[in-house]
């Protein structure tokens, strides 16, 4: 069993380092007005969205980790690795959610794909979503980052 401790180590030596960059605050504009914040880390290159949050044993409230996809494309996305359930909250082009699809079967191979072609996705503990009412037409804003 690993410590938890160093869980959160490997976390945020992933968080520091290499192909990704530093924690950044997104925000979600749900279509009541709400505005949510969130840290999040940013999986620029290939590696980085490959590796994701597998191996990661827990993750603070209110953050999480987005795959910006250039050019947009079909996105799909498993749980190989993953200890931790997550919403998978598919964008598109512009910044609108276009899905969120929350995923309970840690460790599995069964993938979950976007409808059409999204610019990114964004991963959050699961239930966040629902618990915040985001969903389908919220708008996703992050300082650096082009949907």
């Amino acid at each position: 069993m690993i410590p938890r401790s160093f869980s959160l180590l490997v976390f945020a030596l992933l968080v520091c380092s290499g192909p990704v960059q530093a924690a950044s605050v997104l925000h979600i504009e749900t279509l009541s007005g709400t505005t949510h914040k969130f840290r999040v880390t940013v999986a620029k290159t290939p590696a980085a969205q490959a590796q994701g949050l597998m191996h990661v044993s827990e993750m603070a409230p209110r953050s999480g980790m987005l795959f910006p996809l250039q050019p947009p494309r079909r996105a799909r996305f498993w749980m190989r690795n993953t200890l931790i359930p997550l919403d998978m909250i598919f964008i598109l082009p512009g910044g609108r959610i276009e899905q969120v699809v929350t995923r309970w079967d840690t460790k599995s191979d069964v993938s979950t794909s976007s409808f059409g072609r999204v610019s990114a996705v964004l991963e959050l503990n699961a239930g966040e979503a629902k618990a915040l009412d985001i969903g389908i037409g919220d708008r996703v804003t992050i300082n650096g980052v082009s949907f």
